[in-house]
Formats: C-alpha cells, structure tokens, sequence
C-alpha cells in the first residue's frame, strides 16, 4: 500500500508539472478576428511603385527573415511588401524587435533599407507597428 501512494504520488507531481510547464499567464484576452500586416511601399522619386528584387526582412533579435510570406506582385500590390504579420506574432518580443528591410531596384541596382520595431508574443492578439516607414523611396 505504502509502494502505492508513493507512485500515485510521484505520478500526481508529474501531472501538475507537466501542466504549468510553458503556459504564459496572459490573463482573459478579448481578440477582435482581423489579420493585421505591417507593410511597405517602395516607389521612384515621382511616386510609381517599384518592384524590387531580392527583398528581405530580418528580425534582428532571432536574425530570422520574416519575409517568408509575401507574394508576388500583381497590379493591385505593386511595391507592397510585408514585413510582419499576425503569423510572425509569436516570434516578435511583446517590446517589439527591431526589423531590418532591405530591397535592389531592378534597374539602377541601388540598394536601400529601412528599420521597422514591430511588437507581437505569445500574449498579444496582433502585431503592432511601432516605428518604420510606410513608403521607402528610390531617388
């Protein structure tokens, strides 16, 4: 009987242990079901968006792109690009982390970048633009 309890025991501390173990204490979450994206245009010095080439954006705290979910540009997305969105929001810091974007225009062969601080974690219901620029201009 006494080889009993100590395995329900033992058994008990597992199970509690295992069910705290990684769980945030969010607290209730009211979420509204939009999909949020942080974007950014590229354009020439008169305003015509830019289809750049070899666009990326990296997440400077995991050094992981977060570029993995853009598509390609169709005539109503000419020069939008994702930075973030809802999907990365797991991996973004509730702070928010910095992001570097960098694009080549696909003639002069000039490329820029831009700094985007983008919040998320695992608590939060979206992502949230903090700082960064809505259009990145080629002069």
């Amino acid at each position: 009987m006494k080889a009993f309890f100590s395995i329900m025991s033992v058994c008990c501390l597992l199970f509690t242990a295992c069910s705290t173990t990684n769980q945030p204490e969010c607290g209730e979450l009211i979420c509204t079901q939009e999909f949020r994206i942080v974007q950014v245009k590229f354009t020439d010095a008169i305003g015509n968006a830019v289809t750049v080439k070899d666009y990326s954006a990296i997440n400077q705290r995991t050094k992981k792109s977060m570029a993995q979910n853009n598509e390609p540009p169709t005539i109503n997305n000419q020069g939008n690009y994702i930075v973030a969105s809802d999907a990365d929001r797991i991996n973004l810091s509730e702070k928010g982390d910095k992001i570097v974007v960098s694009a080549t225009h696909p003639e002069s062969n000039k490329t820029l970048k831009g700094e985007f601080v983008v919040s998320g974690g695992i608590c939060a219901c979206h992502i949230n633009r903090i700082s960064g620029p809505a259009v990145i201009v080629f002069d």
